[in-house]
């Protein structure tokens, strides 16, 4: 990367020259960025000529009247801001691995920022003037004596300049049009043949990319030059041209175009990697998962509605705090929260199982500290002994029919298995409400 920098002392403050600079800038590189708090211009000069960049940026800024500019041309944003402020000639060009060396014997006050007032008394009385003097320790010393500040101002003096002054740009995602002149289209099977041709080209380029599109968007444009633009999201990223063209048919068949259609334009609005998942030989339900997903995709495609997602409430019952509520949106399986890794917020934690009806279970009891809690229970297929056991939690409420009364005892398996056991006071009966894991 090359960076061409240029500097004024006496920038203009009124957004019109500003609006006219970055106009002009932009006629000469690819990318440029300014700073008017700092007064200075960025521009990129990547495997361009940095110095007639700087040569034409300071007859744009002498055209507009910007006194005293210079340029500094160099590969970190440090040297070439330093050249810039600090060279002698209206463009400093720094030569490509010679950016600490230029900064070496210069004043340590000429890098940005500045060290703040606190720190020039501990550089000056250890005879640190200039950026050589600190550039040459390490680390260690420069974090242990100066702190944080400190140590910015080091890498600062190594010309080790970390600012990402241009991101790079995203790519562009694949997209196809067709427009005509000579004739309109108004039925739907006209409208979807031209469709599947565009999504041709556009399935094609992602499979180049192993990408698969999670929603494309499709913009029609009417006789009446208005336009009608549709979202369409898919269960799952995917490049199948024929999953596409369904999901597509079924949101067209629910559109009106108030007058014939002229062109038609689609892109894809949101991309994810396509992966092919590792698979275990031995797993005899391997073989069906793809054609679970795809039938679940169709599903979904078909029916966003059938999602469904999980609203907590405050019921004394456990099995009773969970509620399922149609998803309308789709947002749980379509949105772009449910593409990539898994973020460090949702990282493994114990998480409580609840049985939507808790199972009866036989238990024994065993007294410990005088109070009765459970010491093995039998489930109908297995007795398990408990090895430590908590409680019990006493939880009632309700009015005549619906009235409950319930003791909670919160236990550990000699398998390790931690389990929520539930005695009904009224009838004795014990259950297994849930477990953890």
């Amino acid at each position: 990367m090359t960076y061409v920098c240029l500097s004024s002392p006496a920038w203009p403050t009124d957004a019109a020259t500003s609006t006219e600079l970055l106009a002009r800038a932009l006629e000469q590189a690819p990318r440029v960025r300014l700073e008017p708090a700092r007064g200075v211009l960025w521009a990129d000069a990547r495997s361009l000529d940095g110095h007639a960049i700087a040569a034409a940026l300071l007859q744009i800024a002498e055209s507009l009247s910007i006194s005293a500019a210079k340029a500094g041309v160099a590969t970190t944003p440090i040297a070439a801001e330093v050249a810039a402020r600090s060279g002698q000639a209206p463009v400093t060009v720094v030569p490509p691995n010679t950016d600490r060396g230029f900064l070496a014997p210069l004043d340590i006050g000429v890098l940005h920022p500045p060290p703040p007032p606190s720190l020039s008394p501990l550089l000056a009385g250890v005879g640190i003037e200039r950026c050589a003097d600190l550039a040459i320790l390490d680390r260690e010393s420069v974090e242990v004596r100066f702190g944080n500040h400190g140590l910015a101002l080091w890498r600062l003096s190594r010309a080790d300049d970390s600012r990402v002054l241009f991101p790079s740009r995203p790519p562009d995602l694949p997209s196809a049009e067709v427009e005509w002149i000579d004739f309109e289209l108004d039925r739907q099977e006209h409208l979807l043949f031209i469709v599947n041709s565009l999504l041709g080209t556009v399935v094609d380029l992602l499979g180049k990319e192993r990408q698969g599109a999670h929603a494309v968007l499709l913009a029609f444009t009417l006789a009446d030059r208005s336009v009608v633009s549709e979202t369409i999201g898919a269960s799952h990223p995917t490049a199948d041209r024929r999953i596409w063209l369904r999901v597509i048919r079924s949101r067209l068949d629910q559109i009106t175009f108030a007058a014939p259609v002229v062109k038609i334009r689609l892109e894809v609005d949101r991309v994810a990697p396509l992966t092919d998942r590792q698979g275990d030989l031995f797993d005899l339900g391997f073989a069906t998962a793809r054609a679970t997903e795809t039938a679940l995709a169709h599903l979904l495609d078909l029916q966003p509605d059938a999602i469904a997602v999980a609203e907590p409430c405050q019921h004394p019952l456990p099995e009773r705090r969970l509620a399922w509520s149609p998803d309308p949106a789709g947002e749980t399986a379509t949105g772009a929260s449910a593409v990539g890794a898994t973020s460090a917020a949702n990282a493994p934690e114990l998480t409580i199982q609840l049985l939507f009806e808790p199972r009866p279970i036989d238990v024994w009891l065993a007294t410990r500290r005088d109070t009765r809690v459970p010491h093995r229970y039998f489930d109908g297929t297995r007795t398990y002994t408990l090895v430590t056991a908590l409680g019990p939690d006493l939880v009632s409420g309700g009015f005549g029919e619906t009235r409950f009364a319930r003791e909670y005892f919160q236990g550990v398996r000699d398998d390790g298995v931690m389990v929520l056991l539930s005695r009904d006071v009224a009838t004795d009966g014990w259950a297994l409400a849930g477990w953890w894991d």
